[in-house]
């Protein structure tokens, strides 16, 4: 059972991420939904700021 991470965990709590999976997640939404107004994605905004201390 040599698997990594990413393949074992496929979804990841938003209050458990790095900012880098945080701006990864952000860049994928955009890309599917073309706007950043759902609750996933404010979410995530927020997350996002919490994490830069901004």
């Amino acid at each position: 059972m040599s698997e990594t991470a990413e393949t074992v965990k496929k979804n990841k709590k938003i209050n458990k991420m790095t900012l880098s999976e945080v701006e990864e997640a952000l860049k994928k939404s955009q890309e599917h939904m073309k706007n950043l107004n759902s609750k996933y994605t404010k979410t995530l905004l927020a997350r996002k700021t919490q994490l830069t201390g901004a």
